[in-house]
């Protein structure tokens, strides 16, 4: 058995959207997992994650949450508090963060000891701070995802 450290594991910031939150690959197969990939997001102020999505099922577990955090699940924003968790199943555009002020501490659990940031909707660097309504998400996303949907 070996003690993971999770502040001596990488921890990876944008260097081209300040609005997106810092991820800590806390326990992966680089750490010597196997089967699983958690992360660690710790931030304040208004941050979140861009529109993605994985080709796995994702447990999001809102550790601390202090402020507006809220979580995007398909097409509708949901509010989050301390204490909470979100299945997200595969293939269902998500993202999470806060509004204004505060601070947040979540975890996300991959079944995938290899597991990276999902595919996005929007190209790096294209996406906006704050989440648009899905009827102007562009079709990259997911059939069956509000931004896979056709437009009329």
């Amino acid at each position: 058995m070996e003690v993971i450290h999770h502040g001596e594991q990488p921890e990876w910031r944008s260097d081209t959207e300040p609005w997106r939150l810092p991820i800590r690959f806390a326990v992966n197969r680089d750490s010597g997992a196997e089967t699983i990939s958690v992360w660690q997001h710790y931030y304040t102020g208004e941050h979140r994650a861009p529109l993605h999505w994985h080709e796995t099922e994702e447990v999001l577990i809102f550790l601390d949450v202090e402020g507006d955090g809220y979580v995007w699940y398909d097409d509708r924003e949901y509010p989050i508090r301390s204490n909470c968790s979100v299945v997200i199943p595969p293939h269902v555009v998500h993202s999470f963060g806060m509004h204004g002020p505060g601070r947040m501490r979540t975890l996300s659990i991959l079944p995938d000891a290899d597991a990276r940031p999902g595919p996005r909707v929007y190209p790096e660097g294209e996406e906006a701070p704050h989440i648009p309504p899905p009827d102007q998400w562009p079709t990259r996303a997911p059939a069956g995802s509000a931004g896979g949907r056709p437009r009329g």
